[in-house]
């Protein structure tokens, strides 16, 4: 069974690439440019990884890293920032749940062997 990967960024190149190159590796990709969109399709897909951008137009990625972990334990939440991330800004995401912090730009391909180590690290749990 294919993983499954929801994407919450508003940049809709990123979030297009990000799905297809995640797609070629063998994932199956749900994208939201909001996080209204987000949590509907993290509500009615249930993924096993959500990466989510720390900035949105209708809602900050803690909010939505808060509401994800609240509805699954199992879910392996990835934060996304476009810039320079404080200390602070990552201790509260990890304090809200977030598995992991990547910082943009990033390479795909070590996004894919974090979120293959994620998901082997949850499932083994």
């Amino acid at each position: 069974m294919k993983n499954s990967v929801l994407i919450i960024d508003d940049d809709t190149n990123l979030r297009e690439s990000l799905g297809e190159i995640l797609e070629m590796e063998g994932f199956t990709c749900q994208l939201a440019g909001t996080a209204k969109e987000g949590l509907r399709l993290a509500e009615l897909h249930h993924p096993d990884v959500a990466l989510v951008d720390v900035q949105l137009p209708d809602s900050s990625g803690f909010q939505i890293c808060q509401t994800l972990r609240k509805h699954s334990k199992s879910c392996v939440l990835i934060m996304m920032s476009g810039r320079f991330s404080s200390s602070e800004e990552k201790t509260q995401g990890f304090g809200l749940g977030a598995d992991e912090y990547i910082t943009k730009p990033f390479d795909p391909k070590e996004l894919t062997a974090r979120i293959r180590q994620l998901i082997s690290r949850m499932t083994s749990a």
